[in-house]
């Protein structure tokens, strides 16, 4: 702040200097006919001095008190010296003479191609200011993100699935780390970091676990013909009594040699969904490992 009251007294200083030098009077006449003559030189030369003096005074001072953002400290720094310095040359030009049409049209073609070069980084930016500012998605959250409002495909592979009711849903799963003004950074489940740009999170699908996760389950699991479903039925039945009271049901079959067992229930309160299908899904592979052993099934 200190730097800035000096600079203001030094255009106030500058500022009279050059008024009282035009003045008859105060300079003999030779000197000051040759300043009169040169003084949109002079005024041009000393404009870029305090003009770059204060772009980068007002920069700095920015900078240090976002210092904390990081990386996007350094793009808003460089976001205003542009603005600047591009401001600070239309004024040059104003002292030049050149006429405010032609600037003003020179401003338009400049900014119609500056505008499509930066369109990218602007939706970035904009999209990043957005989410900062609602504060919808935070660090710490676990999301699931997908690129398109609308991801959701059947399963097609293995071919038998082709007859399934089974869809996916193409998505990046993780916590999130940093909400950034160009990019978010997410920690993915298989443990690698990516930084997602702020227009596509801002577009696409978000789904914040913790609080709109769905708490109902399906699980399917395959068993060969030769294995009768009645006992197969009975046997889950017996290895999921402990997880809770789901249904066990022949949904379909998958080809002429399989059939699709289906079982589906409710998510415990405290327990988390994939972690809890994880589980169902254990107990459904012990039940077929019983069978086998029994004989029940050959596969």
């Amino acid at each position: 702040m200190r730097k800035l009251v000096y600079f203001i007294i030094l255009v106030l200083l500058v500022g009279i200097t050059l008024w009282l030098v035009r003045l008859p009077g105060i300079l003999p006449e030779e000197i000051r006919s040759v300043i009169v003559s040169y003084f949109p030189v002079i005024q041009v030369f000393i404009a870029l001095i305090l003009g770059i003096f204060f772009i980068e005074l007002v920069s700095s001072m920015v900078f240090s008190r976002i210092r904390h953002l990081g990386s996007e400290a350094y793009l808003i720094r460089n976001i205003i010296l542009i603005s600047g310095y591009t401001l600070l040359g239309v004024i040059i030009l104003i002292i030049l003479g050149v006429s405010g049409e032609s600037i003003l049209a020179g401003a338009t073609f400049s900014g119609l191609v500056i505008g499509l070069g930066l369109q990218p980084v602007l939706a970035n930016l904009f999209a990043g200011l957005i989410i900062l500012g609602s504060g919808f998605l935070k660090p710490g959250s676990s999301v699931r993100i997908s690129s398109t409002s609308i991801s959701i495909s059947p399963v097609l592979f293995p071919a038998y699935k082709a007859f399934s009711m089974d869809t996916v849903v193409p998505s990046l799963k993780g916590i999130v780390i940093e909400v950034g003004l160009m990019y978010t950074k997410i920690l993915l489940v298989t443990g690698e970091l990516v930084k997602i740009p702020n227009s596509t999170i801002f577009s696409g699908s978000i789904v914040i676990e913790e609080v709109e996760e769905e708490k109902r389950f399906q699980v399917r699991y395959e068993l060969p013909v030769e294995c009768d479903p009645v006992v197969a039925i009975e046997t889950i039945r017996k290895y999921l009594e402990d997880l809770g009271v789901f249904k066990v049901l022949v949904e379909e079959q998958s080809d002429k040699n399989y059939y699709i067992i289906l079982v589906s229930g409710n998510t415990p309160p405290k327990a988390k969904l994939r972690e809890f299908r994880s589980m169902v899904l254990t107990k459904i592979i012990q039940a077929h490992r019983e069978l086998k052993k029994k004989g029940l099934c050959t596969i």
